[in-house]
């Protein structure tokens, strides 16, 4: 399989699904769940509370590894989800912000007014954008590869 095909399946895979796991490390390893959204890049997006664990691991170590897997699945079904390791960062800089703020609303369906620019320089939000620039992805799929014989793209 070309790395164009299975592009689309993740990309396809991305823009179908919500959730992540994120994995930091600082002190100790941690993970927390976030929802995300992405834009044509790959690049992922998620809202957070600069002062919770796993941003606060961010600031200092950019290095981070999520998971997204097509939930919720029965044990007995063919697997889906990806594993990605990548590179994150608080955006800064309005107009990054405001793009990554409404994609990330526009994705989940978000209409609150408090969950936008203004909303968090009122601070009536406490989150703010994060961008992942993923490095490295491998897509289990077993309805599309056999097990150990998934792509791992390199981006």
């Amino acid at each position: 399989m070309k790395n164009r095909e299975a592009l689309k399946y993740i990309k396809d895979f991305l823009n179908n699904n919500f959730q992540m796991v994120i994995a930091t490390n600082g002190k100790h390893p941690w993970i927390a769940t976030v929802y995300y959204s992405t834009d044509k890049d790959l690049n992922i997006y998620f809202l957070s509370d600069p002062n919770t664990i796993h941003c606060r691991h961010i600031a200092k170590n950019p290095k981070i590894a999520l998971s997204i897997a097509d939930s919720p699945q029965k044990p007995a079904s063919k697997k889906k989800g990806l594993q990605i390791y990548g590179l994150a960062e608080k955006i800064s800089g309005m107009h990054k912000i405001v793009y990554a703020l409404n994609l990330w609303r526009r994705t989940l369906g978000v209409t609150s007014n408090l969950y936008t620019y203004e909303g968090m320089l009122k601070k009536a939000v406490k989150g703010r954008m994060y961008k992942v620039i993923p490095k490295k992805i491998k897509f289990f799929n077993e309805e599309l590869w056999d097990e150990g014989k998934e792509p791992i793209l390199e981006v």
